[in-house]
């Protein structure tokens, strides 16, 4: 009687391309935290943990004090706080590092094609389009959940776990109306696809709004809901905002992500797609060419469709023949693989995040110097008003918390649409830029050395410049 030997195997060439990219993904996160609006939300979560709650109006401005104010990422938020009171700045940065391994894999898992060299390909032009867009701030934990939603999908599972997932989505980001979009979508293209009612993708758009009806529970109630849909009176203000402009090409971000998205179009337009791939990859390509924050959404939607385009139409059929089922063994290495791949990444990304000699912040690009020359003076508190640009409110906000007494920050769907547009003025030296200075009773201006105001103000005899130090000069009005 021969005995007979199986063989465990170990993970193959295609699960290493894909932990390679997930790789990619954490050490993309793992970089110090820089974002302007990052800095807002996680003063915010400080503030929220420390035991002052959400924010139902803004502390941090003079400019809208107690103005109404709806904190759509309010639990990304409370993360960021909680990882801050357990491991400071640096646990935050550890946690986007997860987030956006997080974010790789399921892209990845979407783009696979059973071919480890195919595999590669796809995964590697998805991440590619969108990774050029992932920044450590709450659009993480939205891009998460669109591609959770694209996964349950394409995997046919279980519409009830649109309800959590939609639920979670709501109380992360505002994105969530564009899983709505892809679903109706999918559906339309399902229906030219099979000339009949597609009835499973029309179930999960009924979970989708059944998670949105559940999403009602939250501190915030309904208001947080509703709130996407409320933008559009501020559509002006938001069109001189850069991620709400369509995307420049011309910077080296730009010309990283249109590569991929050429390599994209180009394996798009030589294959036979169905409807209801082409359908909402039309929808979020011109998505993507009229905002820029909607690129790395289009990537998570070509995922997908990529990994089916390159896929061996005799892939599904070797794979039963050339290789048998995994055996209870093969699949416990399997785990026990991906365990450890885990603990890798998080020992590295925690070597890298905790490294004595690394930041976990990366404010250069802020005045600090000048800040602390204005604390110094008593030039920032009451009775002075000081105007700035808007990221330099998001510093103030997360220096100062709610003594900061910003101007603006880059909140826009928050501030009123006056405040807004007087901001626009002052940034670009239009005419009227004193006067607001005036009507909003401003007495100090720090500013950009290169930017028109500055020149404005130099100029005129009622304003002497008091700071010239690393490009920001800060100037006073005379008494």
């Amino acid at each position: 009687m021969t005995a007979v030997t199986r063989r465990i195997h170990a993970p193959g060439l295609e699960t290493l391309f894909m932990a390679a990219i997930v790789l990619f993904g954490f050490r993309l996160g793992v970089r110090p935290i820089g974002d302007n609006s990052m800095l807002t939300h996680l003063r915010t979560g400080i503030d929220m943990v420390g035991g002052k709650g959400i924010p139902r109006v803004d502390p941090y401005s003079f400019t809208a004090l107690d103005h109404q104010w709806v904190v759509q990422s309010w639990l990304p938020e409370w993360t960021y706080g909680w990882a801050h009171r357990l491991g400071g700045y640096r646990l935050v940065v550890l946690e986007q590092a997860v987030l956006m391994a997080v974010l790789a894999f399921l892209i990845v898992r979407l783009a696979r094609t059973g071919s480890p060299v195919r595999t590669a390909v796809a995964a590697t032009i998805a991440v590619g389009i969108g990774a050029t867009y992932w920044s450590p701030r709450p659009l993480i934990f939205g891009l998460i959940c669109m591609a959770l939603l694209v996964t349950i999908v394409e995997k046919r599972l279980s519409f009830w776990w649109l309800v959590p997932l939609v639920w979670f989505w709501v109380q992360s980001h505002g994105s969530f109306p564009l899983g709505l979009v892809w679903l109706g979508a999918r559906a339309l293209g399902e229906g030219l696809d099979w000339k009949a009612w597609p009835r499973d993708t029309v179930r999960y758009v009924t979970a989708f709004l059944g998670g949105l009806v559940v999403a009602i529970l939250n501190p915030l109630g309904a208001r947080l809901l509703a709130f996407p849909f409320t933008l559009g009176e501020k559509r002006s203000v938001f069109s001189s905002i850069i991620e709400w402009q369509s995307p420049n090409f011309q910077k080296a971000g730009g010309r990283y992500a249109v590569v991929f998205l050429v390599l994209a179009l180009a394996l798009l337009v030589r294959a036979r797609i169905p409807w209801r791939d082409v359908v909402p990859i039309i929808v979020f390509l011109a998505a993507s060419l009229i905002a820029v924050r909607n690129v790395p959404v289009a990537a998570i939607v070509l995922a997908p469709c990529l990994g089916r385009i390159l896929k061996r139409p005799e892939s599904s059929n070797s794979r039963s023949t050339d290789r048998p089922p995994d055996t209870p063994s093969q699949l416990r290495l399997r785990r026990v693989v991906a365990a450890v791949l885990a603990v890798g990444f998080l020992l590295f990304g925690a070597s890298v995040a905790f490294a004595p000699d690394r930041d976990a912040l990366a404010l250069g690009a802020y005045p600090k110097d000048a800040v602390t020359f204005l604390n110094e003076r008593g030039l920032r508190t009451a009775p002075h008003r000081l105007a700035h640009q808007d990221y330099v409110g998001n510093y103030l906000t997360w220096r100062h918390g709610d003594k900061a007494r910003d101007f603006i920050d880059d909140r826009y769907d928050m501030f009123p649409v006056g405040v807004s547009k007087d901001y626009l003025t002052l940034l670009g030296g239009k005419p009227g830029a004193l006067g607001v200075l005036d009507r909003r009773k401003v007495d100090v201006v720090l500013w950009q050395r290169s930017k028109p105001l500055a020149t404005i103000l130099g100029q005129n005899e009622h304003w002497r410049e008091i700071y010239d130090k690393d490009g920001w000069v800060i100037y006073e009005r005379e008494p």
